[in-house]
């Protein structure tokens, strides 16, 4: 069984192409999994690929608001009923990305209907155009708890890379979607008191690979393999003993991502 779960990397990105495999293989060695999440239907398509050939590879299939695509891609859902795909997205809206919000909003809700048909959480990708309005992620809410009102427990998901606040946290937390966090905590105390207000069974660890690297890597291509860094700051930011730590994100993982157990067993 694997004993760390990096819940977000894109390892099928080009940044990966020399040496892929070998990352993969030293995951294994230590024990890691990650959800591999596509941005787009050929990215999407590489990832479920990648997933089929190794045991610690899931996949996540879905349109980045930042696609140039103005409409849904309907060749998504024959790649979202794949038994290898746990999640949906990375899916939201992001205000310093291109296509108009109206866009955005079509192809979030697409997504969102396609992963409450299917029985399968979303993976929610959020960035507002500054810090104190946090406006895309209180549209994202807004969204997500009209959802919540009609389909109760059939919506779930992760709410990935959180720089939010508490009052943000608590909002996501409210219809039971978990957060992840990625190295940024490693290199700015901004997140520290998020870190410690997410309740421990609603808490996730990742690496958003290739991008954000954690200390002592900063600066370099982030890897699965560094989502131990994460889990050691989660763990200290808490002032809970790294263990604990690793053995609550390990079951969260499983928890919140049902078929990651069903598939590993």
């Amino acid at each position: 069984m694997f004993e760390y779960f990096d819940i977000h990397s894109h390892l099928c990105f080009p940044d990966y192409d020399s040496d892929r495999e070998e990352q993969i293989e030293e995951m294994k060695k230590n024990k890691i999994a990650t959800i591999s999440v596509g941005v787009d239907f050929e990215s999407s398509k590489k990832e479920v690929a990648l997933a089929e050939k190794h045991k610690n590879i899931f996949a996540c299939v879905g349109q980045h608001p930042e696609d140039q695509n103005n409409d849904f891609n309907e060749r998504l859902i024959e790649l979202a009923n794949n038994p290898k795909v746990v999640a949906i997205g990375e899916c939201g809206l992001d205000y310093k990305a291109k296509p108009t919000k109206e866009i955005q909003v079509k192809m979030f809700e697409s997504q969102i209907n396609l992963a409450i048909g299917i029985g399968k959480p979303l993976m929610i990708h959020v960035r507002s155009t500054d810090k104190i309005e946090y406006d895309a992620y209180k549209d994202t809410l807004n969204i997500l708890e009209n959802y919540a009102k009609k389909f109760g427990d059939k919506l779930s998901g992760n709410m990935h890379f959180f720089v939010g606040n508490t009052e943000i946290l608590k909002r996501i937390l409210n219809i039971g979607f978990t957060v992840s966090f990625a190295g940024v905590i490693t290199f700015t105390n901004e997140y520290d008191e998020c870190v410690k207000y997410v309740p421990s069974d609603m808490i996730m660890s990742e690496t958003d690979s290739p991008f954000v690297a954690p200390i002592p890597y900063r600066g370099k291509r982030n890897s699965p393999l560094y989502v131990v860094e994460v889990v050691k700051k989660i763990a200290e930011i808490r002032n809970e003993p790294f263990d604990k730590i690793k053995t609550a994100l390990q079951t969260n993982a499983l928890r919140h991502f049902p078929l990651i157990s069903t598939i590993a067993s």
